[in-house]
């Protein structure tokens, strides 16, 4: 006689959870970049560019994962493109801007620096754990 072996369920509301908090997230970000890009417009329009594309990417990404919360390939975007942020960020702080009229100066750390990439972070690992779960089959088909 065999034992059986059952899985143990997430809990119901443990996919959604996670869900919303990458959603709340990416809007924090976004939100955090669209406040700074006039300021960064002010100083070139490369920075200001850019801040206003992650604006853009972000804001786009949390809406995203309402329509389409198991899709994959979005989750993975969301993770390499938010550490291609969170990475640019580093090397502002330590190396220098590596790029633009400010090439080479090293960027204060400021508490919005601080929220905005610490936001970032834990976006990261919300879609890690979102892949695995989903990876590993362990979110039944009718949850989020």
């Amino acid at each position: 006689m065999q034992a059986k072996t059952t899985l143990k369920a997430p809990a119901p509301g443990a996919p959604k959870g996670l869900l919303y908090s990458a959603v709340a997230l990416s809007s924090v970000a976004a939100l955090i970049h669209l406040l700074v890009t006039p300021e960064h417009f002010g100083e070139w329009w490369g920075y200001g560019t850019f801040m206003l594309g992650a604006f853009i990417a972000q804001a786009i990404f949390a809406a995203a994962l309402l329509v389409w919360p198991r899709w994959r390939l979005l989750l993975l975007a969301g993770v390499i493109g938010n550490l291609a942020i969170v990475g640019m960020w580093a090397v502002s702080r330590t190396v220098g801007i590596p790029l633009g009229p400010a090439t080479g100066e090293v960027e204060g750390i400021g508490a919005l620096d601080l929220i905005c990439t610490a936001s970032e972070v834990m976006l990261v690992v919300v879609l890690v754990a979102l892949l695995n779960l989903y990876r590993h089959g362990r979110v039944a088909r009718t949850q989020g």
